[in-house]
């Protein structure tokens, strides 16, 4: 049985409508929003927990109804974006006031409260207000608040956002692992796609308030179903080249490129289409590579362990990422090619065109 079950679900609002959403969150699993910001995703969170009501379709929880529900009868946690910390409350007494509103027992309380201290590594904070806490510190007791209840599922709205760059990789890893040693069901939002790539179970992308695709993190970004997605997933985001299919079926046009397509299913000859190239999948090229193209490096973005080359292939602005580093864009070459086995082809409608 399921944890989560949302089915044709649409919540309308004065200039936006989310759905309809159908999704399904496995039980100890960790499911993944992923979506540009306003995209609807914090909406479904709401739904979930019961803070709005859906207009149509129906919610489960634990193959229950949740419209029969009350909120607190769902046994769902959150942990909001702001954290929602009460600010004259210690981090124990945050951490223990849902235990404390639904009448557990003293001793009970003290168990849970060590045993999230325990799995947190707050116990030495949990004297402190959030006020004096660092921003790993609110996280943490905000979670703890999250996990102290015998909760069905945990909900995460962007948790870690706030916090820097080093410290938002530590949280991902203790979130991940934490939620391995509980088996916990978690849904995790966010729109940072590397952030719910790397810690997702399965992720749904959700773009102008409808789940576009779910699927493994994997799948989603080798095989994003339309350009949306294809746009969405990924950073830097796939080079999507306009063109037109030949008459032959054999190759996609853009300009003076023709790169050939062998393989793809129901080619829509002679019609407008899109090619896409992710930047790790493009190459400096050699004179004695058959399919080259000329390119003319702008600029790079040394990022570290890899480059970022910004070039202009004919009218196309592409972006090509280099493992290591550049010393400056006469490094890189003048000519590309492209792998072949990783190209990715949409329709006029922006619809993936699959393989055979």
């Amino acid at each position: 049985m399921s944890a989560i079950s949302l089915r044709g679900v649409v919540k309308s609002y004065p200039n936006f409508t989310l759905g309809p959403v159908d999704l399904t969150v496995q039980r100890g699993e960790l499911f993944g929003i992923l979506g540009p910001p306003s995209a609807g995703k914090t909406s479904i969170l709401k739904l979930i927990l019961g803070l709005v009501k859906p207009d149509s379709g129906r919610i489960l929880i634990g193959g229950a109804d949740a419209e029969e529900m009350e909120v607190a009868d769902r046994q769902i946690s959150m942990v909001f974006q702001n954290l929602a910390l009460f600010p004259h409350m210690s981090g124990r007494e945050n951490i223990i006031f849902p235990l404390t509103e639904q009448g557990v027992s003293e001793d009970e309380i003290a168990m849970r409260l060590d045993a999230v201290s325990d799995t947190l590594h707050v116990a030495h904070i949990l004297h402190k207000n959030p006020a004096q806490m660092s921003g790993g510190e609110r996280q943490r007791i905000a979670l703890g608040r999250a996990l102290a209840p015998e909760s069905r599922a945990i909900l995460l709205d962007e948790p870690i956002a706030a916090l820097d760059a080093r410290l938002r990789e530590e949280m991902r890893v203790e979130l991940k692992r934490l939620q391995r040693t509980k088996s916990q069901t978690f849904v995790y939002v966010s729109h940072d796609e590397e952030e719910v790539m790397a810690i997702a179970d399965r992720v749904a992308v959700v773009i102008d308030g409808r789940v576009v695709q779910v699927g493994a993190p994997d799948d989603v970004y080798n095989r994003p179903n339309s350009i949306a997605v294809a746009h969405e997933v990924g950073s830097p985001p796939m080079n999507l080249l306009s063109g037109r299919f030949s008459l032959d079926g054999r190759h996609f046009e853009c300009g003076s490129m023709i790169v050939p397509i062998a393989g793809i299913r129901n080619v829509p000859v002679g019609e407008q289409g899109t090619l896409g190239v992710r930047p790790e999948d493009i190459h400096a090229a050699s004179d004695r590579m058959p399919l080259r193209f000329g390119v003319k490096i702008s600029s790079i973005e040394p990022l570290g362990a890899y480059t970022i080359v910004n070039a202009m292939l004919d009218d196309h602005l592409i972006k090509i990422r280099v493992s290591g580093q550049l010393g400056s864009p006469n490094d890189y070459g003048e000519s590309v090619t492209f792998d072949t086995r990783r190209l990715h082809l949409f329709d006029c409608n922006g619809g993936r065109l699959e393989m055979e």
